[in-house]
């Protein structure tokens, strides 16, 4: 045995209303992990969404009791759920003392997902100072997210913007959205379209970088062939990273070290976890270096409460403060 004792704790965060319909809830329901080992502790976060099955909250807490029953060895299974792999890494590292130390401030990218409907003066100035912001389209009328998008542009010069689309779109459609636009003030298209083998004929009908998301996940090896495909040929500058549905901090890293080896720039993204999760990804962007490209991390303002005090993103970015304990007084 380790010496360690483990514990679970569980957790509610709302969903603000306007982010409700994207992230497929009204609340976020989590639990934490922490562990205890010679006067230190470490924690970690799981909180899965949208996944498959077997990566049900519930399926989570049981592989996280007995792998915890079993000492919470440094070997985490391969066989539990990617989220509650996630958890279980993250606490080993804080553990360790991954997190204990300031770090510099990291450049996110803010995020609007609430549609064209909801782009008040009030929703503009809360995206203010931001070098990109991550917009979800494909969701509204097109005439809307036009306007949506020639609002964002000319509110916030800036800025560029990445939009995702969730596969949800027409290469057609995808093109005569940003028709007109100028090109310099979009990032990168977030697999918008339906057919990811189409990505590479996006790029060249609008000469807009993309950047992969749901390929990166993917476990299937064509997917993983089209992923390097894509990169090696230039469509792609940026992989996408979503922390919890790859697995340990560990897989992750080796992502982030892919990535970079093939020339397109790591973004750490959450799953709309809390807070918490966010400031992980800081840290771990922080130890790579990885700041040349704002990261997926401006998501705090999704929730209606918390795990920690919320990293908000500040002038386009997030302090890399020393890992908190989450919930505190809940344990």
């Amino acid at each position: 045995m380790t010496g360690r004792t483990a514990s679970l704790a569980r957790a509610s965060f709302g969903v603000r209303r306007a982010d409700a319909e994207v992230v497929g809830c009204t609340v976020r329901e989590a639990v934490f992990v922490r562990l205890a080992q010679g006067g230190r502790a470490g924690f970690g976060e799981c909180a899965p969404l949208g996944a498959s099955s077997t990566e049900t909250l519930a399926a989570c807490v049981r592989a996280l009791e007995a792998w915890a029953h079993a000492g919470a060895p440094d070997a985490v299974p391969f066989d539990m759920p990617a989220p509650a792999r996630f958890a279980a890494a993250s606490a080993l590292e804080m553990l360790a003392g991954f997190g204990s130390r300031q770090g510099p401030m990291v450049p996110v990218a803010a995020y609007w997902g609430a549609g064209p409907n909801m782009l008040d003066a009030r929703a503009l100035d809360g995206l203010m100072g931001a070098r990109s912001v991550k917009v979800k389209i494909g969701r509204a009328e097109a005439r809307d997210e036009r306007r949506m998008l020639e609002c964002l542009l000319e509110s916030l010069p800036g800025a560029c913007l990445r939009l995702d689309g969730n596969r949800s779109m027409r290469i057609d459609a995808c093109t005569a959205l940003v028709a007109g636009l100028p090109r310099e003030r979009i990032e990168y298209f977030e697999e918008p379209i339906e057919d990811p083998a189409m990505l590479g004929a996006l790029r060249d009908a609008t000469g807009i970088h993309v950047g992969l998301d749901e390929l990166i996940v993917d476990p299937h090896p064509d997917a993983a062939s089209l992923r390097d495909r894509l990169t090696a040929e230039g469509h792609a500058c940026a992989w996408v990273l979503r922390m919890s549905r790859i697995g340990t901090t560990g897989e992750v890293r080796a992502l982030m070290h892919r990535a970079a080896s093939l020339g397109c720039d790591p973004v750490l993204s959450t799953a709309y976890e809390s807070s918490w999760t966010i400031l992980l990804g800081a840290h771990l962007a922080a130890e790579a270096g990885a700041t040349r490209r704002p990261h997926g991390l401006g998501t705090a303002r999704v929730l209606a409460n918390d795990a920690c005090r919320p990293a908000a993103p500040v002038d386009g970015c997030i302090p890399c403060i020393p890992l908190p304990v989450p919930l505190e007084g809940g344990w």
